[in-house]
């Protein structure tokens, strides 16, 4: 594979994965209670939903892709309940059902009667299909699904760009706010947390689209040019949506969140928006699901059933969970989600830094930075 093309499609993997049911929401949600300062909400959200998992990233690529590397200051245990944790919400807990309950979402705007129980089943079988081979995951998604899932939602965009207006700002004393609540909802994407499981599929795919003869360095140096650009892709579009968040603010007032964009499709598009929005919210749900399936059924098997079941086997008990799940629709998902992302959330960020720190600098690799971190926020939310 040529270099450039290597780049591209990974780059594109990257920025396809982390953009799932989350990243459409959260952050034309952020526009729309931004009271006009969509520039400073925009700002917050670039910093936890971009630049933090991107420092994830990071970490994880100066760790070699090892995730006991990255957990080697908090121990065995705790690597072992922090992965049971982080991979239960982000896979059949938590955000692979919320992909598949924002994706029927998309889907009642082409058949207004489909039912949730049989669009889930259908999403579960298309994701078994397309995780059961790992090793096409990402050549699918840097080939495919994100080309598809960009001109889809850039043809929302340019549309409602030109039918809308740019809203005026409020009052000064609410800018402060509007960044802070922009940061804060960065957190639900729950990006760095895929960031540090992610990036075991993309270095993995790196080694072996390059080849044996390939260096550590150049790897390396490839594997940050594709992050550059699939962050800078997650950038314009977070951008974008708050953007559409913004303009149309009055009218989401009484719109359920994960119904907004939708909203915004139809109200700009016409007999066109059905199908495109389908098309986009469908892509970007299922390029993150197949991920997050794979990476739940991998430690199902490996870590808790020690080998004892099969590849196929933890793929299915996976998507049953996550089916379940589903049922309880996004905001009974969100309800026990975003209390649990936001209590455990700093104390990854401060890891993510400690292990930059001292894989750049030479300090000390310690637990101490996060966990006096995690208790500072379990205290303060007592």
């Amino acid at each position: 594979m040529k270099k450039y093309a290597l780049i591209l499609s990974t780059g594109f993997a990257m920025f396809s994965m982390f953009f799932g049911s989350g990243n459409i929401v959260f952050p034309i949600l952020v526009g729309q209670q931004s009271g006009g300062h969509y520039i400073l909400s925009a700002l917050g959200i670039f910093l936890t939903g971009v630049f933090v998992p991107f420092l994830g990233v990071l970490a994880m690529m100066l760790c070699k892709g090892s995730l006991n590397d990255f957990f080697r200051s908090i121990g065995k245990l705790g690597t072992f309940v922090f992965s049971l944790i982080a991979l239960s919400l982000m896979g059949p807990f938590g955000v692979l059902p919320r992909c598949i309950v924002v994706a029927h979402g998309a889907f009642l705007q082409v058949f207004s009667s489909a039912s949730l129980i049989w669009v889930s089943l259908g999403l579960c079988a298309v994701i078994y299909f397309l995780t059961v081979n790992k090793n096409r995951i990402i050549p699918v998604l840097g080939s495919f699904l994100t080309p598809v899932l960009l001109v889809a939602i850039l043809a929302i965009f340019v549309c409602a760009l030109v039918k809308g207006s740019l809203p005026s700002f409020a009052e000064t004393d609410l800018a402060w706010s509007s960044f802070k609540m922009g940061f804060f909802k960065g957190y639900q994407t729950m990006d760095l947390l895929a960031a540090v499981f992610f990036s075991t599929f993309i270095i993995s795919h790196l080694q072996s689209a390059s080849g044996e003869d390939a260096s550590e360095k150049s790897s390396i140096r490839t594997f940050w040019k594709a992050s550059l650009i699939g962050g800078g892709l997650l950038t314009v579009v977070y951008f974008f949506l708050v953007l559409l968040g913004s303009i149309y603010a009055p009218e989401l007032a009484s719109i359920a969140p994960q119904e907004m964009f939708g909203y915004i499709a139809l109200k700009t598009l016409g007999p066109l928006a059905a199908p495109c929005m389908c098309i986009a919210v469908v892509l970007a749900c299922l390029t993150t699901a197949v991920i997050l399936a794979a990476l739940f059924a991998e430690f199902l098997r490996k870590d808790i059933c020690r080998e004892k079941i099969g590849n196929k086997t933890s793929l299915v008990v996976t998507l049953l969970i996550a089916f379940v799940i589903s049922t309880l629709q996004f905001s009974g998902i969100m309800r026990f989600l975003g209390p649990v992302i936001e209590m455990i959330y700093p104390a990854l960020i401060m890891l993510a830094i400690v292990n930059v720190i001292h894989r750049t600098w030479g300090f000390k690799n310690t637990h101490w930075p996060t966990t006096l971190t995690l208790a500072a926020k379990f205290f303060s939310g007592l």
